[in-house]
């Protein structure tokens, strides 16, 4: 594998957001550095698992389903349901509220679970039609829920791992419906529209032109979707999953679409869990608001922006520089990285 290394380390820009990156490959040197590379036997996942809340619903019986796929009682393979421990609730009103200099509202909206019908129906082992029903799932439920009162965004995470912040190891995604524009969302629309009027052209457009002219940080391409390591990646084997053509809504997708990008998705996490021994991981789908009402600028602006999924391994762990400056030190070169993962073969599915 080729080594993109250099003695000085880089610092690296996001060309969006402004943010900085530190590059300190000789960091993963230390003595205290976690050595993730060592080949391993990985133990599967049983498919059913008596003390698990999302497999024993006769014992641990979860919130009504919002839907199923397939629309069948005894047939279906993922469902969603609102989560038990919501951090937001839904309600026919909610009230805002100045504090002195502070600002505050009711934590309105939806707090929803997707999960699999079996245990061992991770994204990394399951087959590719599995991955395209929660596609299709989590699209339903998002055209549902982007009309409803106070619903300004929607985020759809995964969590994988205890590092990741998994309570359960179940396979599942949440969906949280919010009233308000998350900052780095904001962040993400202004910087879209600065580059915009600075350069007269789609900032999403020129990155992902260039990576693939380059090919050096691509993980993964078919038809529809690019994956790539970003140039300032934030922590090790961060991967990027674009679409190829310029789209700011995710919910807005069709069904080829969505096979390619289970696909996607499939290679992408398959190739970490072989290649780094099954990782905790966070994954997320940015897409642009539902409405412009938390954004102050017209919704035309959304046009600059294009949707795409985050996948971010918890292999390294922030400390007193990364809290402080706001600058992640990520030790492995997303160049390094990308050539890692391409050459890694994918684990044995699971139906």
């Amino acid at each position: 594998m080729k080594q993109f290394s250099h003695p000085l380390g880089q610092l690296r820009q996001d060309p969006i957001t402004d943010k900085w990156v530190a590059m300190a490959t000789e960091r993963s040197k230390r003595p205290d550095a976690e050595t993730i590379l060592k080949p391993t036997n990985i133990a599967p996942l049983p498919r059913y698992k008596d003390d698990c809340p999302f497999c024993n619903l006769a014992h641990y019986p979860q919130e009504p389903d919002v839907l199923r796929l397939p629309d069948d009682p005894h047939h279906w393979q993922v469902h969603m349901f609102a989560n038990k421990y919501p951090a937001f609730k839904p309600s026919k009103e909610f009230h805002a509220w100045n504090e002195g200099p502070y600002r505050a509202l009711d934590s309105v909206g939806y707090h929803d679970i997707l999960a699999t019908k079996y245990h061992n129906q991770d994204e990394a082992l399951a087959d590719r039609k599995l991955i395209a029903l929660e596609l299709e799932a989590i699209i339903l439920r998002y055209r549902q829920l982007q009309g409803e009162l106070g619903v300004n965004y929607i985020q759809v995470i995964k969590n994988h791992g205890k590092e990741a912040g998994a309570s359960v190891e179940h396979p599942h995604h949440q969906l949280f419906s919010i009233p308000v524009l998350p900052a780095d969302i904001a962040e993400l629309l202004h910087g879209t529209e600065r580059f915009a009027k600075k350069h007269n052209e789609k900032a999403f457009t020129v990155i992902l032109e260039y990576e693939k002219r380059e090919k050096k940080r691509i993980v993964f391409e078919n038809e529809y979707f690019t994956a790539f390591c970003p140039f300032a990646s934030r922590v090790p084997y961060e991967t990027w999953i674009m679409p190829n053509t310029s789209n700011p809504f995710f919910e807005s997708i069709g069904p080829e679409e969505r096979e390619a990008l289970a696909e996607a998705l499939q290679q992408v996490l398959g190739k970490l869990y072989t290649g780094l021994n099954n990782p905790s991981y966070n994954y997320y789908i940015h897409s642009a608001p539902c409405d412009e009402s938390g954004f102050v600028c017209d919704k035309s602006v959304f046009g600059h922006f294009r949707w795409h999924v985050s996948i971010l391994p918890r292999i390294t762990t922030w400390a007193g520089f990364e809290l402080g400056t706001g600058i992640e030190i990520n030790t492995v070169l997303p160049e390094d990285a990308a050539a890692f993962l391409r050459e890694q073969h994918l684990p044995s599915q699971h139906s």
